[in-house]
């Protein structure tokens, strides 16, 4: 069994510094988005494959539909204490959006179309690089899978991500690895979808979470402390440990993650009997 331990503006504004996006603001016209102004949603199902049901981020197989009613509804407060924990770390900060959102790759020559790759929880952390694991300041947006938490997608906010609200809870950036390229997250909430991007606004309006130097500034090497580790002896055992999150070879058919990650049963016992 895997576990993982846990423990103001007024409304959108419509940025207008892309031109490729800017002239094409009705997402209606595309096939992707022609499902939105109506009451359902496209959405993809826990083993990744198209949906057309109502705000859902996870269908699961016809056998399990009952005991996934559950995930129907909208992103609970427990669910984002769920992901907060799972994602923080020493020196960083996690914010978790209310609602769910489809993820969509595009390009900025071709804002007609795009390609329906995720379904889950946006989550913003900001890296303060005061730690040897994380010594770069930078802001990560990333794309949680709904039940076990794990990543779908990830994406670093930079000078030239060029985040911004493109349509009615439709948000827009250039992607790190290539910048003509675009993904775009479509939110149920329009409410959580502006708390998120008030909440980038304000992490980007600092330059060195954007890798922006500041003039003037230099940091200060603070010498290093020689620091006496504790012996095993005076190690404690783990103490209000607590599982929140919790995902076995029975979930598999579930969640996309697990089918991408968790090879079957049945190839394990194949690759088994073949090596002896």
């Amino acid at each position: 069994m895997l576990r993982r331990k846990t423990g103001k503006m007024n409304g959108p504004v419509y940025a207008s510094s892309c031109p490729a996006l800017q002239s094409n603001l009705s997402l209606h016209s595309s096939s992707y988005y022609s499902e939105y102004s109506g009451t359902t949603r496209r959405r993809l199902s826990s083993t990744g494959e198209a949906d057309t049901s109502a705000t859902s981020s996870y269908e699961g197989s016809d056998s399990s539909e009952n005991s996934d009613e559950s995930r129907l509804d909208p992103v609970s407060q427990m669910e984002r204490e769920q992901l907060e924990t799972f994602f923080r770390g020493l020196k960083s900060q996690v914010f978790v959006c209310e609602s769910l959102a489809n993820l969509y790759l595009g390009s900025a020559s071709q804002t007609e179309r795009w390609e329906l790759r995720f379904t889950g929880i946006p989550v913003v952390v900001l890296d303060l690089g005061e730690t040897r694991s994380r010594s770069k300041r930078r802001i990560q947006i990333l794309l949680a899978e709904r039940g076990t938490c794990f990543t779908l997608w990830r994406e670093t906010i930079d000078n030239l991500s060029s985040y911004k609200v493109s349509g009615p809870a439709f948000h827009t950036m250039c992607l790190s690895s290539d910048h003509t390229r675009l993904a775009g997250l479509s939110f149920d909430n329009p409410k959580a979808a502006n708390d998120l991007w008030q909440h980038i606004e304000r992490l980007v309006s600092c330059p060195e979470n954007i890798s922006l130097s500041v003039p003037g500034k230099k940091k200060k090497k603070v010498p290093q402390k020689k620091v006496v580790l504790p012996a095993k002896s005076n190690i404690s055992q783990p103490c209000q440990f607590q599982h929140v999150t919790s995902v076995d070879a029975a979930d598999r058919s579930r969640y996309f993650s697990l089918q991408t990650l968790v090879p079957a049963l049945s190839e394990l016992e194949n690759s088994l009997e073949a090596s002896f």
